[in-house]
């Protein structure tokens, strides 16, 4: 696909003439596809935009920009992937690099051949590596089969059909749950099988918050249903105590319980 030496990049409803100076590729981590990178630069002193666009620049890295050339064609969307400005006689000149941005929207989640349709999914590349978050709605025999399944592989062949179709190992966890509709609502965690240590202690750390969430639901819980049954005399203060000791003995809430959480979409 070429390019012009100068396109309008739309942001937000404002057209930026952006100069293209230099045009490179880079393969995608998530399609495997080369995508076009352009640097260029723009000009401006007007000190309002300006001000407008320190504020908005940052946000485009997620969200997809449009672009035409002067006969106003379109010529493709974008990524700002880096952005930095400099100043000279009141006069900004911002050098960006934009990222050609591609459609990641996916059919179906094939985990070792069982397909898996989910109602949001959304994927990061870190450190080089994929970690996919996907939601889904099933029955609750679903989600018990696959936390069996994943508790006895370290990893799996994924195919993300409609993004691309090579497979990919992945170790798999199966996350938070709640009901909705008489079914359940789950969360996947997919990680790239050879991920980097140091992207692996992030993903620990979300694992951690989410563990930290579900704590404090059943803790609030427990609180809010043992003051209910004091209140109603069908326990005393002193059962409640005995309870609370023999609990802290012999813990026995199971995994899949453990993760249950008021409701997955709030994650």
């Amino acid at each position: 696909m070429a390019h012009p030496r100068e396109i309008c990049l739309e942001v937000e409803g404002r057209d930026l003439s952006v100069q293209v100076r230099r045009e490179t590729k880079e393969r995608s981590a998530h399609t495997g596809r080369e995508l076009i990178e352009l640097h260029g630069v723009f000009t401006t002193s007007d000190q309002s935009l300006h001000e407008w666009l320190t504020g908005t620049l940052p946000g485009a890295t997620e969200r997809a920009l449009s672009s035409c050339d002067r006969g106003g064609e379109r010529t493709g969307w974008w990524h700002v992937s880096w952005n930095s400005y400099t100043v000279n006689a009141g006069v900004h000149t911002y050098a960006l690099i934009l990222r050609e941005a591609e459609d990641l929207s996916l059919d179906v989640l094939l985990l070792d051949g069982e397909e898996l349709y989910p109602y949001e999914y959304r994927e990061r590349v870190v450190e080089g590596g994929l970690i996919i978050w996907a939601k889904l709605v099933g029955e609750e025999e679903d989600v018990l089969r696959l936390r069996r399944l994943v508790q006895g592989r370290a990893a799996f062949p994924v195919i993300r059909r409609g993004i691309n179709d090579e497979p990919r190992e992945m170790r798999v966890g199966v996350a938070e749950w709640s009901r909705f509709d008489g079914q359940i609502k789950y969360r996947l965690v997919l990680i790239d099988a050879d991920l980097a240590p140091s992207a692996a202690t992030e993903l620990a750390r979300v694992e951690e918050e989410n563990t930290r969430a579900a704590v404090a639901f059943y803790a609030n819980l427990v609180e809010r249903l043992s003051e209910t049954l004091i209140r109603k005399g069908v326990l005393s203060e002193a059962e409640l105590s005995a309870m609370r000791e023999s609990a802290a003995l012999e813990p026995t809430v199971s995994r899949h319980d453990f993760w249950r959480v008021p409701d997955v979409d709030a994650l």
